[in-house]
């Protein structure tokens, strides 16, 4: 085989690879389980024909779990397991009977709170026969009730089970290759579940003679009244269709006819024959709950929709975080979507498809075994990068900048905001192109390119000096960004030029100075503030003044170093984090540099961090992680709290009116996942990464 066929092979493989890890099924992490559910379950009526793993605590009564073994998805041993729970058993009454060979695991067999059952695991009868396990409370006899039993014996399994080979109380959940990550599981259907509610709408609903309705042609449909008796949906057997409709929607439509959908799968199928998929979004609910005054949503009855042909559709209720009734005279074919709310099955018909809930309540029918099956490509995360360069031209300071984005910006532009050392915003420049340079703020130049004016100085008596009130001046300093925005957004430290002999990013002096520094640096070193520059020429100069400020604006003299020709690095010490009895964030240092004359120029201003030399100055941010409530702990009031998404999107924001130290942040309605949390006070902005479970 030649060489180029190869490669073509290889890159075909990779392709396909990189398309299966792409596109996967927004259930996939459920493990086909039929029900999958990261709190509690009650099992009160009357079957499921399928595995069940539950994060919490189950409570069973008269039910059962019926399935072919050969159709398991989560094996132990060689043991497929029907029912899989992380927390406890609560036996109420009856038996539940896990049917098929199936096998049992139980992460809590001797609860210490009235959670659950202390359970006994007869693996023999009471006669020390091999027959059916059962599962009892702890001083009850083999054939009392409340209990579980396994239609199965010791010796269906090969290892053989006991108490101490593959046992019944075992937990079987967590992040190994062999386990249940349940809560991992979890953060991804709440992101799928989001991806989803994105989606573009392709599929509208008709008119029951399968008109396409003038006065709304295509989706999202959010007001009923757009929607008339008996509808009908036409699907393309062909793609991905979407529709998305409010809850009120749905739930007025009371039988629907669907037409086009493909064949559905055999039962155990684990892949789809096609490349259809119906997601029906069903947005605004709390709002439906509201006016309703209840949480009981009835599902329409639908013709041309059979039992497997649930594989194919999922009911994603991406803003359902609390109750969520399932309601209705029909069936309901294809997965319930809900992973962050407590539903209740409550309809006239069994559900063709998975329950992915927070906490389910099985109350009618039952529930069958069809997986959602299609692959749902997730969105491209849009994500841009953004690098920026400082320089001095013709005495003037400009930014060099380039935008690099991993999607398709044609005919976009840029946002990009000037952001100081505290966090303020001190200018934005809208509509440009993404690579380009940008004066400073508060620099100017003349028709030919030459400096004219310079960020934080202003002219008085046709003289140049400091204004410590013009706000441009604080891009000087160290610590300055800016956020480049074309969406999503990202930001990137600044310098400020610093001034050479040649070139002046202030103004320049009147008289040439005699003294020209290689370089000017300020560090923390065992939280002192270490000074350190080096001189390259000097003619007829006197000394330098170190000058410390704490707010970039007011600067005072504490030390004076003479200069020395037959020296050319200089260095200074100064203890600004224990001798000042306020604390401040950061520091700001500057050299005067004095001439023989008196004639004098100021270096760039460097600054130095605190960091954890002064304890006063540590904002705490507790829990973390979190799930209902953030407190934020500050030394001195806080002026403003923002959280921010790590892709940059603002989804937090408040400005305390009271002089606030302590502040409680109520994060219930946030996504799981990372955050980034803002605390600016005044000792400056603090940052710090808060996980959100």
């Amino acid at each position: 085989m030649s060489a180029k066929p190869l490669l073509l092979n290889l890159l075909v493989l990779f392709l396909l690879i990189a398309n299966q890890v792409s596109a996967q099924s927004p259930t996939a992490a459920a493990r086909r389980f039929n029900i999958f559910l990261r709190g509690d379950a009650t099992l009160q009526t009357n079957e499921t024909e399928g595995p069940i793993a539950v994060g919490g605590n189950v409570t069973t009564n008269q039910y059962q779990i019926s399935f072919n073994n050969q159709h398991g998805v989560f094996f132990v041993n060689n043991a497929s397991i029907g029912l899989a729970v992380r927390g406890a058993v609560k036996l109420n009454s009856g038996s539940l009977t896990v049917n098929g060979n199936n096998y049992v695991k139980i992460g809590n067999c001797n609860p210490s709170s009235t959670s659950g059952t202390n359970l006994k695991v007869w693996y023999k009868d009471n006669n020390n026969a091999a027959s059916t396990i059962r599962i009892t409370e702890d001083n009850k006899q083999y054939w009392e009730t409340p209990n579980i039993t396994i239609n199965a014996n010791i010796n269906t399994w090969s290892p053989s089970v006991s108490e101490l080979v593959n046992p019944v109380c075992e937990n079987v959940f967590g992040t190994g290759a062999d386990q249940i990550d349940i809560d991992g599981a979890f953060t991804t259907f709440i992101k799928r579940s989001n991806q989803l509610k994105e989606m573009a709408d392709n599929l509208p609903i008709r008119d029951q003679n399968g008109n396409i309705v003038e006065s709304a042609k295509m989706g999202p449909y959010l007001d009923p009244s757009v929607i008339g008796n008996n509808p009908k949906i036409i699907v393309d057997p062909n793609k991905i269709n979407v529709l998305t409709v409010s809850a009120a929607v749905w739930n007025k439509i009371g039988n629907s006819n669907i037409e086009g959908i493909p064949q559905g799968p055999q039962l155990g199928q684990t892949s789809p024959n096609n490349n259809f998929a119906l997601i029906i979004n069903i947005v605004d609910f709390p709002t439906f709950c509201g006016q309703t005054g209840g949480n009981k949503i009835n599902f329409p009855g639908f013709g041309g929709l059979s039992d497997p042909q649930g594989s194919y559709v999922i009911y994603n209720f991406p803003d359902a975080t609390k109750g969520l009734t399932l309601g209705g005279n029909a069936q309901i074919s294809g997965t319930i979507f809900a992973p962050q709310a407590d539903v209740v099955k409550e309809n006239n018909g069994n559900i063709n498809g998975q329950i992915i809930a927070k906490s389910f309540v099985h109350k009618s029918d039952e529930v069958h075994f069809w997986p959602f099956l299609p692959s749902i490509p997730e969105p491209v995360e849009k994500k841009i990068d953004a690098a920026a360069s400082s320089k001095c031209v013709k005495n003037a300071a400009w930014l060099d900048y380039n935008v690099t984005p991993n999607y398709d910006v044609a005919g976009q532009t840029a946002k990009i905001e000037w952001i100081n050392s505290e966090g303020k915003v001190i200018q934005e420049d809208s509509g440009l192109p993404l690579t380009g340079s940008l004066l400073f703020p508060g620099a100017a130049v003349d028709i030919n390119g030459n400096g004219v004016a310079w960020p934080g100085f202003k002219q008085e008596n046709s003289k140049w000096v400091e204004d410590p009130s013009d706000r441009y001046g604080s891009l000087r300093t160290d610590g300055a960004t800016i956020r480049v925005t074309v969406n999503p957004s990202t930001v990137v430290n600044i310098t400020y030029p610093a001034s050479t002999s040649t070139c002046y990013t202030s103004p320049p002096p009147a008289t040439a100075l005699p003294v020209t520094l290689a370089y000017f640096a300020v560090q923390n070193v065992n939280c002192n503030a270490e000074l350190k520059w080096k001189v390259t020429e000097a003619k007829n100069f006197s000394h330098f003044e170190v000058e410390r400020s704490s707010d970039a604006k007011t600067y005072n003299a504490v030390a004076r170093i003479d200069y020395d020709a037959i020296k050319a690095t200089y260095s200074f010490n100064d203890t600004p984090f224990s001798s000042e009895s306020v604390p401040v964030k950061t520091y700001y240092y500057r050299l005067k540099q004095v001439d023989t004359d008196e004639t004098f120029e100021y270096s760039a201003v460097r600054s130095v961090q605190a960091g954890t030399c002064d304890a006063r100055l540590a904002v705490d941010f507790f829990p973390n992680p979190t799930q209902d409530e953030m407190n934020v702990k500050s030394f001195s009031p806080v002026k403003k709290i923002e959280i921010f998404t790590l892709g940059g999107k603002q989804v937090y924001q408040a400005m305390p009116a009271t002089a606030q130290t302590e502040i409680k942040v109520n994060v219930q309605a946030l996504a799981q996942g990372m955050y980034i949390v803002n605390v600016v006070n005044a000792e400056g902005k603090h940052s710090a990464k808060v996980l959100k479970k």
